[in-house]
């Protein structure tokens, strides 16, 4: 089993990212198989009508699952996403908002876990099931 990865390895891992530089994704917690995001409000995440697109909940939900999964396995392991379900639930408008994933199993190719957008005042926002496998 290997050690948890730490909240400044995990920072490290994301602040190295070019794409978080277009979303600004921080974390806010991070545990053994867990982890908390937080999601600023950006105008480029807006549709026509104002609310918050849902490549923003989906890409949240993504990264989340993937510091989850360094939680785990580290940051050198190598897991991409190879199926995502998501429903969205309520819409949200120029707000921040906060993304929960949480490892359900990992096995010897495949990660399995689920993740939440919720916003305070608001409530969930989206749920979101992905699977991972483990790169060679």
């Amino acid at each position: 089993m290997a050690p948890t990865t730490s909240r400044p390895a995990l920072e490290k891992l994301l602040s190295a990212t070019p794409f978080n530089r277009l979303y600004g994704f921080r974390i806010q917690t991070a545990k053994r198989g867990a982890c908390i995001l937080r999601i600023p409000f950006r105008s480029e995440f807006e549709r026509p009508d104002g609310l918050i697109g849902g490549h923003a909940y989906m890409t949240a939900a993504d990264v989340a699952m993937w510091l989850a999964i360094a939680t785990r396995l580290g940051t050198d392991e190598r897991a991409v996403t190879v199926e995502m379900k998501t429903n969205f639930l309520r819409s949200l408008r120029r707000a921040p908002f906060l993304c929960r994933a949480r490892v359900v199993k990992i096995g010897r190719q495949l990660v399995y876990g689920t993740a939440e957008c919720f916003a305070p005042g608001h409530g969930l926002l989206s749920h979101h099931t992905l699977t991972y496998i483990r790169l060679p």
